[in-house]
């Protein structure tokens, strides 16, 4: 479902020979986004991250767009914004490319966002440049995470380092609960299952002596003692198990999105075992030497 918010549709890496808007702009219709070319209302920028073409202009389109819509945030409170980039810098350590959506950020205020949370140091703009204030709609780095945060987590400023401590430690209890409820359910369908599986396995057993229910179970269940356990699972399917390792969130994100549409799980299985952002660490070729894994 659209959300009743305002669009501008923004097409990158259309410097490429092989780009063409158009499609994506039909594309887009099966998603209710009709374009200004297609008789809608939603404005649409051909832009080049890469070579800087048309930046200007989608954000000339924004500030006409915010002025026509009288949109405006609030300066005051307790800072809000999300995160747009986060990675690991050798000199400066966990670092997150974020956009204030409320208040105003300075040095030294206590952030959460996710299950990290930050004490600010430092701040740069777009340039490198660094900064005393960030305020609503301005891109700001953020140095002094303790931990990285994943994109687009939400960012909420607290009163003390304290609070930012007690914020976690309930996220992080919050996330236990619900895999321990999915846990729970998972071995519920799987004793369901071998419940059923023990039943209809005696119904015909129902009018036969203890002799001949031992005889009869005996030879359904002979062509399991050829292997080993071990050997029996080893030879059911093909795994590769898989380490993912990137420079920022993002581009583990997308790999790991584009390991969502692998469909070749009858030839292949894929397991990854871990995926983080930074170098690769002496854990993780352990880890891939343990498991005979690969890593990308």
């Amino acid at each position: 479902m659209l959300l009743s918010v305002p669009i501008i549709v923004a097409i990158n890496k259309c410097d490429k020979p092989e780009a063409d808007p158009d499609r994506v702009k039909k594309e887009l219709l099966a998603h209710d986004v009709v374009c200004e070319d297609y008789g809608g209302d939603v404005q649409t920028i051909n832009v080049s991250a890469l070579k800087g073409d048309n930046l200007m202009a989608l954000a000339e389109a924004t500030v006409a767009l915010a002025e026509v819509l009288e949109l405006k945030a609030d300066f005051t409170g307790l800072v809000e914004g999300v995160v747009i980039e986060s990675r690991t810098d050798k000199g400066k350590g966990p670092v997150t490319t974020a956009i204030i959506q409320r208040g105003t950020l300075r040095k030294g205020c206590i952030l959460v966002a996710g299950k990290s949370w930050a004490k600010v140091r430092l701040m740069f703009d777009e340039n490198g440049t660094a900064m005393e204030t960030a305020s609503p709609g301005m891109p700001v780095e953020i140095v002094g995470w303790k931990e990285v945060p994943s994109a687009g987590e939400d960012i909420l400023e607290v009163e003390s380092e304290q609070r930012a401590h007690e914020v976690i430690d309930w996220r992080v209890y919050a996330e236990q609960q619900e895999k321990l409820n999915k846990d729970v359910e998972v071995i519920e369908a799987k004793q369901k299952e071998h419940k059923d599986a023990y039943k209809k396995e005696r119904e015909g057993l129902t009018n036969m002596t203890w002799k001949e229910r031992q005889r009869t179970l005996f030879k359904a269940k002979r062509h399991l003692m050829y292997f080993r356990p071990k050997e029996r699972v080893e030879s059911d399917k093909n795994k590769l198990p898989i380490i993912i390792k990137g420079d920022v969130d993002g581009s583990v994100e997308a790999i790991l999105d584009i390991l969502d549409t692998y469909d070749a799980n009858e030839e292949c299985e894929l397991d990854v075992l871990h995926f983080g952002i930074g170098d690769i660490s002496e854990n993780d070729l352990t880890l891939a030497e343990t498991f005979k894994g690969s890593g990308c």
